[in-house]
């Protein structure tokens, strides 16, 4: 019996640099964050709009004191921000990047269904 010698291209694997520690806990509790379904609504529902507590609350269809607790989860972990409007405080996105995030969040879970 002959064998056949094959030439096997390795595989281009391109690695990253690790996060430091600081930042891995950081993105983790900023993923723990997102990880609520009620958070993420809020933040769907906000877009790159401002709005009142009671009117996310009427846009999502949860009660305002829920929107509080988790608005003020948000806050702490620097995701919104209040701005004081009046005698009304509103709630905006803290970046121009969270709606694209999780936009491609989105996608990746419509790419992990597919698998």
């Amino acid at each position: 019996m002959e064998l056949i010698e094959q030439s096997v291209e390795p595989r281009s694997v391109e690695l990253g640099m690790p996060l430091a520690r600081d930042q891995t806990i950081a993105l983790a509790e900023l993923c723990q964050a997102l990880g609520d379904p009620t958070r993420l609504r809020i933040l769907s529902s906000l877009g790159t709009a401002c709005m009142p507590v009671g009117m996310i609350a009427q846009s999502t269809g949860l009660r305002q004191p829920t929107v509080s607790h988790h608005l003020r989860v948000l806050r702490d972990r620097g995701l919104v921000r209040p701005e004081r409007r009046g005698t009304s405080i509103y709630y905006c996105a803290a970046s121009e990047e969270l709606q694209p995030t999780l936009r491609a969040l989105g996608s990746l879970l419509n790419d992990t269904v597919r698998q």
